[in-house]
């Protein structure tokens, strides 16, 4: 009996031991997850704009050209603001305007298997390779702001706006202010880019048609406030006579108005693009005469394509034009919901 207590202790303590031995390792398989789950959120965080992990029914993609000019942040904003509201989870890039990049973060969207893709372009034709990827992958992918023409046939929808109309709103006004005669500078935005050169395009099937309106200067500005300051201080000091500056972006005519505010002319009018919020104060105070609304709500439309084809639909329109309107400071309150 003695002997028998004696096995039953024995098998006792082999049975706590075993069981303290099992609960730590309980504890160190969870503490090994909590790590896992630390590296994976702090990866998340690291990549721009995603939504925490498992928030939506799809998971959308936008690549980015860059954050730094305030027209491509904003439709970032809106991007994000409307995958938040239908709750998609969502990863945003940032190209950071270099097109070799944007095509790595494509690809990196992909290989996150995102449902859906919309790619705000570097330029024109550097993100076909990238869209062709996503329609080999399956994926349907949208191009917002600027479009990728050659690319075309692989993607749902192009949504932005008819720059070419847009040209043509500051062509027009370039002549209603000079009553067809004048001498008058233009700073276009960036070569190889579809929006810069359909509005310049827009703007020339205008103003060619007045032989007493003389373009003293074109110039690339870059869609850049320093680059057309620069520019436009070396067209000052080479022409003396000016009327009217019409800017592709209101980027550049905050530049251009600096430079025309530092060299002490005045009666010199610009015009600009965009609609952004400093644009705006400079219309309040007299220093811009004339902007164009450019909606960043633009995107919205482009997400719906998306995912009006992973739900199995199809998009009839290729392009979505949203419609633009000149301001000047006599209706400028009307257009204050479409600042950013």
């Amino acid at each position: 009996m003695k002997k028998l207590r004696t096995m039953l202790s024995i098998a006792l303590i082999l049975c706590m031991l075993l069981s303290m031995a099992a609960c730590g390792g309980s504890a160190d398989t969870e503490e090994t997850k909590q790590d896992a789950a630390g590296e994976e959120s702090k990866t998340t965080e690291e990549t721009k704009g995603s939504s925490e992990d498992g928030g939506g029914t799809y998971h959308i993609g936008l690549a980015l050209d860059t954050y730094s000019n305030a027209i491509n942040a904003e439709v970032a904003s809106v991007f994000e603001e409307t995958c938040n509201e239908r709750g998609y989870k969502y990863t945003v890039t940032d190209a950071e305007g270099d097109a070799s990049k944007q095509l790595g973060d494509i690809n990196s969207l992909i290989q996150a298997k995102c449902d859906g893709i919309i790619v705000l372009p570097v330029s024109s034709n550097s993100v076909d390779e990238g869209i062709g990827a996503c329609y080999d992958a399956g994926i349907p992918v949208a191009t917002v702001l600027r479009d990728a023409p050659n690319a075309a046939d692989k993607y749902v929808c192009f949504s932005g706006t008819d720059d070419v109309e847009l040209g043509e709103i500051g062509g027009q006004w370039i002549a209603d202010v000079t009553e067809g005669s004048g001498k008058v500078v233009y700073i276009t935005g960036r070569t190889g880019v579809s929006t810069a050169e359909n509005r310049t395009v827009g703007f020339h099937n205008i103003v060619d048609k007045y032989p007493d309106i003389e373009v003293v200067a074109e110039s690339d500005g870059n869609y850049n406030r320093s680059d057309a300051m620069t520019v436009m201080e070396s067209v000052l000091k080479a022409h003396p006579e000016i009327d009217a500056v019409w800017c592709a972006n209101d980027e550049m005519a905050g530049g251009v108005c600096q430079a025309i505010a530092a060299s002490g002319r005045e009666g010199i009018l610009v015009g600009g693009a965009n609609f952004q919020f400093d644009a705006y104060e400079r219309l309040k105070n007299g220093e811009q005469a004339m902007d164009i609304t450019t909606p960043c709500a633009m995107v919205i439309p482009a997400i719906d394509a998306v995912v009006t084809v992973i739900e199995g639909g199809t998009v009839e329109e290729k392009t979505m034009y949203y419609p633009l309107d000149l301001i000047t400071i006599d209706n400028v309150e009307e257009f204050v919901d479409q600042l950013y």
